[in-house]
């Protein structure tokens, strides 16, 4: 089964030349792909998450790789005023979902335990999770990565059973924006800390855990070089569809 891997998080942003231009302009003129299997097969990995007001544009003009929500409802509906359900978010399209984002967190108040209800939802409506986790500076600086990490994959999937696809997103607090990343290879560590953590609790057939925070043309390559990083969450660098068509090739080059 495949799953989005390669993930462009626009954030409450478009491209600067607006979605037409990214996809036709700087995307597809630059894949040399005609037939629709052969664009299928190679876009089998590429996912997009742009603001909700754009999801129907985007769904017309892109119908070849994965289209996702930033984040979804804990509530499947109701007196819920500005949620958006899962059910609305399959309606447009949507097969995968971001969930936890740091900036969730941080703006929203968004804790492990709402994550995991999230969680929940996603996979009682066969929406495939993206999950955020990451640690702050501070936790960073004085060597509670893992600890930290620990903390947050078991208040969110102790317990969890699903043959759904889980997809983890390592995103480390203090490189989202900043250009500062830790080295790949200590990524690589902290992703195998991740599965086998996440194997303990949980009763997962398939786990991806993909790498974000300040992915660039630069530095993709060097990280999905490393046997643990099965691919990357991007914000900045997606806003601009060379770039992310570049780094999506660098990932296709190291399966």
């Amino acid at each position: 089964m495949s799953q989005p891997l390669v993930i462009a998080n626009w954030k409450m942003n478009l491209p600067l030349g607006g979605i037409q231009d990214w996809i036709q302009d700087e995307m597809m003129p630059n894949v040399d792909i005609v037939d629709f299997d052969k664009k299928s097969s190679y876009f089998k990995f590429m996912g997009i998450a742009p603001p909700i007001s754009h999801l129907s544009e985007l769904k017309n003009l892109f119908s070849f790789g994965f289209l996702g929500a930033q984040d979804i409802s804990k509530y499947n509906d109701g007196a819920k005023t500005g949620d958006i359900s899962a059910a609305m978010m399959i309606e447009k399209g949507c097969s995968f979902s971001i969930l936890g984002h740091s900036e969730r967190r941080e703006f929203y108040g968004e804790t492990n335990s709402i994550v995991r209800e999230k969680l929940k939802i996603c996979l009682a409506k066969e929406i495939i999770p993206v999950v955020c986790i990451g640690e702050s500076i501070e936790d960073y600086n004085t060597g509670k990565t893992l600890d930290t990490l620990e903390i947050q994959l078991k208040e969110i999937f102790s317990s969890i059973i699903t043959q759904t696809v889980i997809v983890i997103a390592y995103e480390p607090v203090w490189a989202i924006g900043t250009g500062n990343t830790p080295s790949s290879s200590e990524v690589n560590n902290i992703h195998q800390h991740i599965k086998d953590i996440v194997q303990s609790i949980a009763n997962v057939e398939a786990i991806n855990v993909i790498y974000g925070g300040s992915v660039n043309c630069e530095n993709a390559k060097s990280f999905f070089q490393q046997s643990n990083i099965d691919g990357a969450l991007i914000g900045g660098a997606s806003l601009d569809g060379k770039n992310f068509l570049n780094i999506y090739n660098d990932f296709l080059e190291t399966l």
